[in-house]
């Protein structure tokens, strides 16, 4: 993937109606939204689903992640709620970002999921979630709330993640290399690629799973490389 960390002067590229990933402080669900419009300084959302959930985090200065797939990119921001109306229908108005994460996507579908695992670099294990995965590697988010301590990341750390996929009795165990990371003081969300020798069986349960996604879910046509880029 070639991912360029938080640059400025990348404009967002929007249409109405693009469903939004949301990331919510303290909340783990899966968070949906959808983009509708744009004024002043503000971008204009629905509220997150599910709403009833997590409507008691929706306040004024509430920090949010946004990710949204567009014409092969992904683009990611962190923002901030200035505020919510109710009237004439439930509306949420962000901040525009000043910073924003472009991630050019290419050679392989990845499909969004919510799997609960534990990542392991050396001695040190962090609990965490894969939030996409494809058959080459996967997305990892850790959180530092559901951690003691979370572990210092860095490129190129080989991993190894323990995991249970929806239907499959056994545990999983994963090894995979870092190889694009973002991190801030509460949480990092870790890019891996899967070891090329990964094991058949593990080979043949991932790709089941992504199957399965792809018919109950619509799937996001979005693309990751992990080689290294000069």
């Amino acid at each position: 993937m070639d991912e360029k960390i938080f640059e400025q002067g990348i404009r967002l590229a929007l249409e109405l109606g693009i469903r939004l990933k949301i990331e919510l402080e303290g909340v783990d669900i899966p968070l949906e939204s959808t983009f509708c419009g744009f004024v002043d300084n503000y971008i204009i959302i629905t509220p997150p689903s599910p709403y009833h959930q997590i409507q008691h985090k929706l306040f004024s200065g509430a920090e949010l992640v946004v990710r949204y797939f567009y014409h092969g990119t992904i683009y990611a921001f962190q923002t901030k709620l200035f505020s919510l109306i109710d009237q004439p229908v439930r509306l949420l108005f962000i901040y525009y970002p000043k910073l924003i994460q472009k991630s050019e996507l290419r050679s392989e579908k990845r499909s969004f999921c919510y799997i609960p695992a534990a990542i392991e670099v050396g001695d040190n294990e962090n609990n965490g979630t894969i939030v996409d995965i494809a058959k080459s590697g996967c997305h990892f988010l850790v959180r530092g709330k559901n951690n003691k301590r979370l572990i210092h990341f860095k490129i190129g750390d080989q991993v190894k993640l323990n995991c249970k996929f929806p239907g499959v009795k056994q545990t999983l165990e994963i090894i995979g290399v870092v190889k694009n990371l973002r991190t801030s003081r509460y949480d990092a969300n870790v890019g891996l690629q899967f070891h090329e020798n990964i094991p058949d069986v593990t080979l043949k349960i991932i790709t089941w799973y992504i199957s399965t996604i792809e018919k109950f879910i619509p799937a996001q046509e979005v693309k990751l490389d992990f080689s290294e880029k000069d």
